[in-house]
């Protein structure tokens, strides 16, 4: 019997506010199916939620939390880019943010019991304790999700030094930079080619 590998699923986080936005995520999307061992999972397929003129409004806000929020869950890599318009992509960021600060308290957690009920009166490792180390393993697989940002906003990353604050052309928000940085290991913001680069790395590690 064959072995396949399941694809990792690559979270697609970004902007839809207009229609080139919309086809360079489309764009985006394909580029990214191309790449071995990843499969996208991008929101603007969702029709259901993001088909602007045709999808059922009541209970859009709700749809739009509950698809998108399960497909986070659901996800191995994610992706965002990073924009301050783009207050979507920014409250999705942090909830990464917190799905790994919980994962991270948990481990913690279930490693504190996992010592108490390790053995037992004949110095066995007792069922309980293989069950806890199973529930860790799961815990790790969320926190050590990859996280990659980038930001397409042609203004950032020129390079250019400015002496004035007031006449600086592009700037994050201060407290989404800090979750970017949290979340990528103080790595920042990355090019779009360079996370490409990591998806290809991603693809075909274990």
């Amino acid at each position: 019997m064959a072995n396949h590998i399941k694809d990792k699923v690559v979270y697609m986080g970004g902007h839809l506010l207009n229609e080139a936005m919309v086809e360079y995520r489309e764009k985006q999307h394909n580029i990214v199916e191309d790449i071995v061992g990843v499969t996208p999972y991008s929101p603007h397929k969702d029709k259901s939620i993001n088909d602007k003129q045709n999808a059922v409004q009541e209970g859009l806000a709700e749809r739009i939390l509950r698809n998108d929020f399960k497909a986070m869950q659901e996800s191995d890599i994610f992706v965002f880019d990073i924009l301050n318009e783009g207050l979507g992509t920014i409250a999705e960021l942090g909830i990464v943010l917190g799905m790994k600060h919980q994962a991270q308290k948990t481990i913690e957690r279930l490693e504190e019991e996992s010592e108490i009920v390790r053995y037992d009166t004949e110095g066995y490792e007792t069922d309980s304790y293989e069950h806890l180390q199973d529930e860790i393993e799961e815990q790790e697989k969320i926190f050590n999700k990859p996280v990659l940002c980038y930001c397409s906003d042609i203004r950032q990353g020129h390079g250019k030094p400015y002496n004035n604050p007031d006449r600086a052309e592009f700037s994050t928000n201060q407290f989404v930079y800090g979750a970017v940085l949290e979340l990528t290991n103080g790595v920042g913001f990355i090019s779009w080619e360079k996370v490409l680069e990591e998806l290809e790395k991603l693809g075909v590690s274990k």
